[in-house]
């Protein structure tokens, strides 16, 4: 770069430095309809200001103090809200105001010194930071580069209060203005889109994409050599120079490579300083490539005839500073920790690192770079050089007999003579006579008077030297007095009042900050060893808000106090017992093992029945404590048959149940058997039929001898007539018919009875009707045959009357009675009753007026409608309030509403202020965790209007790894998957697992930190680089050996185990090597007390002990198993 183009840009950030830290204090005036514009960052907006010269310009700002609880939170907000109004350009001139509150328990140093010099730079570099975006950081830097100022509310220095624990005032950028037109950077994004799209880099590799934009550069850009004076060109320090003229300078093709390669994807970043040798200044990159950075310089593109980049543009850190530019600070070295030392062909070239250098030749040390001897990789297809950098600088040879004064001695300026390197030409300043101790200044002179708003000037003239100077007398300032409070701050809200200025009675309007709330705690409780504490709640001692919840303070520890130990006993081993000398709580440890308990003999405690278990008891010898096993029932020993029947001829018989004679219980029930039935005889005939009677004969069974009889009819031989009635039955006795033989000579008879008759003639005698007031009777039965009453009636109860409906012999009135008659329908009696009078039952309301709120009402006097009588007066109303409809502008939480009240009758109007209610945020939530390469994101959403507020909390997780193995032995040709990269941070993964020589072993890997790791066929050493995405690296040593590969160690076996019968125990042993590739053996001493099978699980058999060997290789592992 030429001088007079460093020159320039001196100049040029020496002016943009002056107007970014200007502070505007001029007199204004706001249009009663001011231009709004609205900002992307929430809350803000640009609004319009007229100066009394009549110029304009905007100044974007908020009604809303951005409020920050740390340091750390203020620096990224105000950057992260200046970087918003920056990039949206919404406006070409304008100034940024961001009202801001900054908490802190205790003054801050970065604030309160130097007028905050430090804490403006820290948004400054936040501001500018690598985003990734191209249109932020350097692609930002290159537009507008400003530097704002933390001020209070009248432009002057900040100051801590105590009262509110915080800083309140604004961050101002002044007058900023963009060095690229709108037009022309316009033009410039729209012509590098084309460009990236055509370049098609989706998908591609980042070494692909540095390298296709890299190419595109160096065929489209050109070195700007000429004079700007005569090419015209004046943006070659920028990307709009490279895109648009073609042309630029070092800075002009850093800018641009910038943007595209961000564009792309890549993290960049942009550097200057100046270079070896010539010492002018020089602008580069670096560029993130698969997670580590490089250096790259689009200056000098050197391309083959297909337009292909051919040689090495990845650098290192060795070859970029050793033999090309000395960085102006070390800021960025300083930040990113993963910058590469080598260049990206050493271990990425067609070599893939296994290069075949040979010697290139010697580079002489010059007196600022050391000298170095070169070598070369002579594969085909390889660019890779390598440098050994080991001879030293020379160092200046400084000609000081031959020195040339370059400034002249005066009153602030000391001689400097300048003197040369006899070699390189380079040089040097020294200081030959000291300055004459400064001008003499005579007393200043007033030449401008300062008012309220314009500084004035006064002059100053040198004793010695007679030059003068004029220097700024400030503006005095407006000298403010309250002249009306608009509206009064309250906790939340913001007040406004009217301010006049006593000299000059400009008057503006000026907010009156919210008081904030004044914390208070209550509900506060300490905490003690035995029960949990409570920080209290926050509430404002002034509103009684409740603005935070309290936290619970955990218990405090006890103070133990060392007591008795309590002796071993067979459940529980030797106690070691403290006492907490504050609340008296108690604790016991063991120390020892149980003494297991000593029992004696098995004692029946109950029998065993057939059907029931007994049980059996043992004492503890030791505690008297005792176990209980079962014995099992015996079972049904003596049985026999009872209750068995033999079935009869007409009985059924019964198989008899099976009763045990031992529990005396029947344990089967038996079954029921047919009766046999009867086995009869020919039968004998025990009564001899006559003519005149039947005969009978007698059968008897066989078995049971018991008889049945059968009548035998009479002989046949009378002839008897049809009967003679000898005797009438009558209705309640029987009768009887004579039977005689109509033969000759034969005077035989027999008599048969004729049943009773009944009562077949009856009637009803003596029966009465009941009356409505007379009893009945329902008469007696009367037989007509015996003449006998066989059947006494009973009484009937009177029917009483049935009246009909009855007629109004006299009506009733509203105040009199009338009469009513009744006639009974069955009798015809009457009777009167008495009709209630029926009351004024229908009203109304006469001579009614409605009150107003104009004049009074009246309620109405109540008439009878029936008789026409009045029943009472009415009462005056008073006048009525006001019909209000109420319209309602609802409040926000940062904006009042306004209730408005108008009278329907009247039209009189009113208005009601409605409170902003203020933003109630929830409680923090973490929308992202903390990782290795970022802080943990919290959000907070305000429960009425939903805005959200975001932050970061804490700093980024500490990368850590660790390896199952600290070094590895393999056999040749030996390939494992067991060796696992573990303990990762979360977020951080494997980027590349690399070995220091391919030919001793390979490695193959994933994200994860699985792997797979194979043995070359020869023997001999080499190291495996694991490298994360945070950047921590860690180094495996690995031997290939002849021999496979036996174990030293086993691990992770327990040397007791204590099993319950049955109980099983799975063995894990760990081999060391892992790479051993003998397998696990297992031998059980003892199989009847515990076996053990091929893979390790133990089973319990019985009580006893027996010893589980592991055998691996020629290495033994004894473990000893209880069971119990």
């Amino acid at each position: 770069m030429k001088k007079w183009k460093q020159r320039i840009a001196l100049f040029l950030s020496v002016i943009l430095s002056i107007t970014s830290v200007f502070t505007w204090n001029s007199t204004i005036r706001v249009h009663a309809e001011e231009a709004v514009i609205k900002s992307s960052a929430e809350g803000f907006e640009y609004r319009l200001r007229t100066y009394a010269s009549g110029s304009t310009d905007y100044i974007c700002t908020s009604d809303t103090s951005q409020v920050y609880d740390n340091y750390k939170d203020a620096i990224k907000g105000i950057a992260e809200i200046s970087r918003k109004i920056m990039v949206e350009r919404k406006v070409e001139k304008y100034s940024i105001k961001i009202p801001v509150e900054i908490k802190s328990d205790q003054k801050i140093d970065e604030i309160d010194a130097h007028a905050a010099n430090q804490f403006n730079d820290d948004v400054r570099n936040e501001t500018y930071k690598e985003t990734g975006n191209p249109e932020e950081g350097q692609g930002l830097r290159q537009v507008l580069y400003a530097r704002g100022n933390l001020e209070n509310d009248d432009h002057g220095d900040i100051s801590y209060d105590e009262k509110t624990k915080s800083y309140k005032g604004i961050f101002y950028y002044s007058n900023l203005y963009y060095n690229i037109s709108k037009e022309r950077y316009s033009e410039t994004i729209t012509k590098l889109n084309e460009v990236m799209d055509g370049l098609n880099l989706d998908g591609k590799s980042d070494y692909e994409k540095c390298k296709k934009i890299r190419e595109w550069i160096g065929k489209n850009v050109k070195y700007d050599r000429d004079d700007p004076e005569t090419s015209g060109r004046t943006n070659y320090h920028n990307m709009t120079g490279a895109i648009l003229d073609g042309y630029a300078v070092c800075d002009g093709f850093a800018n641009l490579y910038h943007y595209m390669a961000s564009f792309a994807g890549l993290l960049t970043l942009f550097e200057e300083g100046p270079t070896k040798g010539s010492g002018l200044q020089h602008a580069w990159n670096l560029v993130q490539i698969n997670g580590t950075f490089y250096y790259t310089d689009c200056t000098s593109v050197s391309l083959d005839k297909n337009g292909e980049a051919v040689d090495e543009f990845l650098l290192g850190q060795d070859t970029m500073f050793n033999l090309r530019v000395t960085p102006k600070n070390n800021d960025i070295e300083n930040t990113y920790s993963n910058i590469s030392k080598d260049d990206w062909s050493k271990e990425h070239s067609v070599c893939k690192g296994n290069h075949n250098l040979v010697l290139a030749g010697d580079g002489a040390p010059s007196c600022e770079t050391m000298g170095y001897t070169g070598y070369y990789c002579k594969n085909p297809g390889c660019i890779y050089e390598y440098r050994d950098f080991n001879k030293p600088a020379k160092g200046h040879n400084y000609d000081y007999s031959n020195g040339t004064v370059t400034q002249k001695q005066d009153c602030t300026h000391p001689e400097i003579t300048t003197y040369l390197c006899t070699r390189c030409k380079d040089a040097k300043e020294i200081e030959t006579k000291p300055s004459l101790g400064g001008h003499k200044w005579q007393p200043g002179e007033i030449t401008k008077a300062p008012t309220c708003t314009t500084a004035g000037e006064q002059q100053y003239t040198c004793t010695i030297c007679n030059q003068t100077k004029t220097e700024p007398v400030k503006a005095t300032g407006h000298d403010w007095q309250i002249n009306k409070i608009l509206s009064a701050a309250t906790c939340t809200s913001n007040g406004i009042a009217r301010y006049i200025c006593k000299t000059c009675g400009y008057g503006e309007n000026h907010t009156i900050y919210a008081t904030g709330h004044k914390p208070e705690i209550r509900n506060k409780k300490e905490a003690t060893c035995s029960s949990t504490g409570y920080t209290g709640d926050t509430y404002c001692s002034v509103c009684n808000k409740k603005l935070r919840l309290g936290e619970t303070i955990a218990k405090k520890e006890h103070t133990w106090v060392k007591q008795d130990n309590i002796t071993a006993t067979c459940e529980k081993g030797e106690m070691e017992v403290e006492k907490c000398s504050v609340c008296g709580e108690t604790k016991e440890t063991q120390i020892s093992d149980p003494l297991g308990h000593d029992y004696g003999e098995w004692k029946v405690t109950k029998e065993p029945t057939c059907t029931k278990y007994g049980t059996k008891k043992r004492i503890c010898k030791r505690c008297n404590e005792y176990e209980i096993d079962v014995i099992d029932p015996t079972g049904h020993q003596h049985t026999k048959i009872i209750d068995q029947k033999a079935a009869t001829c007409e009985g059924k018989g019964y198989s008899g149940d099976l009763y045990c004679e031992d529990c005396r219980l029947i344990i089967q029930l038996g079954h029921d058997i047919a009766a046999t039935g009867h086995t009869w005889d020919d039968g004998e005939i025990t009564k001899e039929p006559t003519q005149t009677a039947t005969g009978i004969k007698t059968y008897t069974c066989k078995t049971c001898h018991k008889t049945r009889t059968e009548t035998i009819p009479m002989l046949k031989g009378h002839h008897w007539d049809d009967g003679t009635i000898t005797k009438e039955p009558t209705c309640t006795e029987p009768g009887e018919m004579t039977y005689h033989c109509t033969d000759e000579d034969c005077n035989e008879s027999y008599t048969e009875t004729i049943k009773a008759t009944g009562h077949q003639h009856t009637k009803l005698i003596n029966k009465k009707d009941a009356t409505c007031e007379e009893k009945g009777y329902s008469g007696d039965t009367y037989c007509e045959d015996c003449k006998q009453i066989i059947k006494t009636g009973k009484a009937i109860n009177p029917t009483g009357h049935e009246w009909d409906k009855g007629t109004v012999k006299k009506a009733a009135t509203c105040e009199s009675e009338g009469i009513r008659e009744y006639t009974c329908n069955t009798c015809k009696k009457t009777k009167e009753e008495t009709i209630a009078s029926t009351g004024h039952t229908k009203t109304e309301i006469r001579n009614k007026k409605a009150a107003t709120c104009k004049e009074e009402g009246y309620t109405g006097d109540t008439y009878c409608v029936t008789c026409g009588k009045k029943l009472a007066s009415g009462e005056t109303i008073a006048k009525t309030d006001h019909d209000w409809t109420i319209t309602e502008t609802e409040a926000t939480c940062e904006h009042d509403g306004m209730k408005t009240y108008t009278c329907d009758i009247c039209g009189t109007t009113k208005s009601e202020p409605i409170k902003a209610s203020g933003h109630k945020f929830g409680a923090w939530t973490t929308t992202k965790e903390a990782d290795v390469f970022s802080k943990e994101e919290q959000k907070r959403t305000c429960s009425i209007c939903g805005k959200t507020e975001t932050r970061t909390i804490g700093d980024k997780l500490k990368a850590t790894i660790s390896t199952n193995a600290a070094s590895l032995k393999l056999k040749k040709k030996q390939s494992t998957t067991k060796f696992t990269v573990t303990g990762l941070a979360k977020g951080d993964y494997v980027t590349s697992i690399t070995s220091s020589n391919n030919k001793i072993v390979t490695v193959t890997g994933n994200k994860n930190g699985t792997c797979k790791i194979k043995a070359g066929s020869k023997t001999g050493k080499a190291t495996i680089t694991i490298k994360l995405a945070s950047g921590l690296t860690k180094q495996i040593k690995v031997s290939v050996q002849k021999k496979a590969v036996t174990c030293s160690k086993i691990k992770n076996v327990p040397k007791t185990i204590k099993l319950k019968k049955k109980q099983t125990y799975q063995l894990k042993p760990m081999i060391e090597s892992i790479t051993c590739t003998d397998k696990a053996k297992y031998k059980s001493s003892n199989k009847k007390t515990a076996k053990v099978t091929t893979s390790g699980k133990i089973t319990a058999v019985k009580k006893g002990k027996t010893k589980v060997t592991v055998v691996v290789g020629k290495k033994k592992f004894v473990c000893t198993v209880n069971v119990r």
